[in-house]
Formats: structure tokens, C-alpha cells, sequence
């Protein structure tokens, strides 16, 4: 049984004392950390939640957002804990882009009054570009994109925005910027030059599990990918070699992702009132 059908089967034991006397119905939403898939086939995220902390089980937090509805979160996927009758604002994970704007344009600013958003289909584009290249609701950008002209290179990066990991839950550019990558640059030579100077990518991460730089090259002679991890400012380089494309994400996964982007990130906006202290008895 997954988590949601646990889920689902343990709120049905615990819903009745949260529901008042003249609501006949509930509907809730989980938050395990599995891919979950809207009515069109595509990969949903959930809206922020609101509300108070009514349950707290084994492995589940029960939030009531409404008189008839209520969130459910893995509790060890919480950002922090919480306690019974605290009060919450919980954000869960989304796809962005390096700049930490979410990708499907909900941070975008509105043009003429009106903004452009996607509700399926979200994907997480790196900020180049080149003829032909398609970049959706990211066209407006275009003007500060880095023009790339490596043909092997543009192979990458695409491969880099199909190819799914976590179950389909996000992409393997996302593993990059859900570890913090920051400074993104790219080495572009000609084609020509293309062993001589492998084509790629170079990111720094700052995280729990690895902080230095990291370059993800294309190697021409041997027609793999390879990882460079350098450790610190100057330090050591580890190289990851003969890396075929279906295995970059989970090449990457395990050197630099600590798993800290799939927290429901918690905001306690109101904490519990304090339970009075029971008097105690007198001694005779």
C-alpha cells in the first residue's frame, strides 16, 4: 500500500472529530513526496495550505484548511515540527528555474495586466537559447538568455530538460536547482573544437551533502557525459565517468542532493495556546 492510500485510510479513522455537526462531507489532499497526476495526464503540484493542526499520527500531520477540508502531510517531509492547535502556512514543493522564480509563471510579473501561466505541462527551461529552440512561457526572456552553439552541448541541455527523475516527479536540470545552483555558465566551444574543449555546464552548489563546483561535460571521443565535483574553492576534483544520458539524473542525485527540496516548507503563524498548569492537591 503507498503512502496516499494510507493516507486516505487513516484520515477516515480520525476525520469525525474535526467535522462539525452539519457538514456531511470532507475532501482533502496529501502531501507524500510521490508524483501525483491531474485530470489531463500531467504531473501536479499542490497550492500553498493554510490552517490548523488537528491530528497528529504515526506517520501523518492532519491540517484543517476549512470547515470541510484539511491537508494531509507525510510529518517527516515538515520543514520543522509542529504541534496540536498551532496554526500553519505551508508551501510544498514546485518546479522553478535557477533564478528561484517558479516555472510554471506564477512569480512572473503580469504584462499589459495580464500574466501567462501553465496549469499542466510545467517544465524548468535553462536560460538559453538558439534558432528554433521553443521556450514557451519563457519567451519573454529570451533577450537575457545565453545564445549557445555547440551542437553536442544543445543535445545536453535538452536531454537534461526531458529526462524525468523521482519517478516523474521532476527533471534532471531540476536536480540542479533544487541544490541550490548558482553562478550557471557554459563552456561553448565550436563544434570542431569539441574534443579538445569539452562542451558543458559549470554550477556551484552550497548544501548539506556537497559544496564546490560542479561541471557536467560531454566527452566526444568516448560519446558519454562525465561530472567534475570539486570540493570547496581550489579543492580536489572527483570525476564521474562514462555517464550515458538516462543516467545523469541519478548520477547527480546521488553526489550533490541532500533531499532538502522536498520539505513542505512550515511557517508557524500562530503557535498553541499554552495548556494552564493543573493545580495540584494539598497534602494533609
Amino acid at each position: 500500500m503507498n503512502l496516499k492510500d494510507q493516507a486516505r485510510n487513516w484520515i477516515k479513522t480520525v476525520v469525525g472529530s474535526h467535522l462539525g455537526r452539519n457538514i456531511r462531507t470532507f475532501k482533502f489532499v496529501t502531501y507524500t513526496g510521490e508524483t501525483s497526476h491531474n485530470q489531463l495526464g500531467g504531473v501536479s503540484y499542490l497550492m500553498p495550505a493554510e490552517g490548523k493542526v488537528v491530528e497528529q499520527g504515526e506517520h501523518f500531520t492532519l491540517i484543517k484548511t476549512g470547515p470541510g477540508s484539511f491537508t494531509i502531510v507525510v510529518s517527516k517531509l515538515l520543514s520543522e515540527p509542529v504541534a496540536l492547535e498551532d496554526k500553519v502556512a505551508v508551501t510544498f514543493y514546485k518546479l522553478r528555474r535557477f533564478d528561484g522564480t517558479a516555472a510554471d509563471g506564477t512569480d512572473d510579473s503580469s504584462v499589459d495586466g495580464c500574466r501567462t501561466m501553465m496549469l499542466t505541462g510545467v517544465e524548468t527551461r535553462f536560460p538559453v537559447t538558439w534558432e528554433g529552440r521553443y521556450l514557451g512561457i519563457n519567451e519573454r526572456f529570451i533577450a537575457s538568455y545565453t545564445v549557445i552553439q555547440n551542437p553536442y552541448l544543445r543535445d545536453m541541455i535538452t536531454q537534461m530538460e526531458r529526462e524525468t527523475v523521482d519517478g516523474g516527479l521532476r527533471h534532471t536540470v531540476n536536480v540542479l536547482v533544487d541544490a541550490g545552483a548558482t553562478n550557471l555558465t557554459f563552456t561553448d566551444p565550436v563544434e570542431e573544437e569539441s574534443v579538445a574543449t569539452p562542451p558543458g555546464m559549470t554550477v556551484q552548489i552550497a548544501n548539506s551533502k556537497f559544496t564546490g563546483s560542479v561541471y557536467v561535460g560531454y566527452d566526444r571521443g568516448a560519446d558519454t557525459y562525465f561530472i567534475d565535483l570539486t570540493a570547496g574553492e581550489g579543492g580536489e576534483t572527483h570525476r564521474i565517468d562514462d555517464v550515458h544520458f538516462n543516467e545523469m539524473g541519478e548520477r547527480l542525485i546521488e553526489a550533490i542532493d541532500d533531499r532538502e527540496w522536498l520539505k513542505a516548507k512550515v511557517v508557524i503563524t500562530k503557535k498553541a495556546p499554552k495548556k494552564r498548569a493543573q493545580p495540584q492537591p494539598e497534602l494533609v
